[in-house]
């Protein structure tokens, strides 16, 4: 199968984006097809190398997206504050703007990256789109696929906090959104 929103043709080109567990290493080959390794780390439940591995694989604003469809399924644990770091990203899905980028920014610093939805908002802040220093200060660009560390780093926190025993069923959904998303659809939600 090829997902029309992951331009990669295996599993090669991605791997090298982040850090994978060594369970995941020994298993996977760098010719493996997008498929191929999605289906292993399942079958595995390698769950923390798959949110990894599909947030570096999705564009950029597919990616935010398909955090903040997952940490949504959590979000009768989240304060007003965490909720606005969701809603934020979304609208900057929608219509990125430096605007919401920055408010993104002062979310994320607001709750010091202690959650799921404090890593999106810091993943929108990274995107790549401008600088990350003070505006008054010269252009800092993000690293490149900063924002997916970001991404995986949000899905991830929220898979395991707070503490609940719905870990496995958020991640078969979370990986549900994300195939939709790298299908075309966004993620079964509106």
């Amino acid at each position: 199968m090829i997902y029309k929103k992951i331009p990669y043709q295996n599993c090669g080109q991605i791997l090298p984006r982040f850090t994978a567990s060594e369970e995941a290493k020994q298993q996977l080959d760098d010719t493996f097809t997008i498929e191929q390794t999605i289906q292993l780390l399942i079958d595995n439940e390698l769950y923390n190398d798959l949110m990894q591995f599909l947030a570096h694989a999705l564009p950029v604003r597919e990616a935010i997206w398909w955090a903040s469809l997952c940490i949504q399924l959590r979000q009768d644990v989240w304060n007003t504050t965490q909720i606005q770091c969701i809603q934020t990203a979304q609208q900057w899905v929608q219509s990125p703007a430096e605007e919401l980028r920055r408010k993104a920014e002062l979310l994320s610093n607001r709750l010091n990256l202690n959650c799921g939805p404090s890593w999106l908002a810091q993943a929108v802040f990274w995107n790549g789109s401008a600088s990350i220093v003070a505006p008054d200060l010269p252009a800092v660009l993000p690293d490149p696929y900063l924002y997916a560390k970001a991404v995986a780093g949000s899905i991830n926190h929220a898979a395991a906090l707070p503490n609940w025993d719905g870990t496995s069923d958020y991640y078969l959904q979370a990986t549900n959104f994300a195939l939709d998303i790298a299908n075309g659809g966004n993620g079964g939600k509106g």
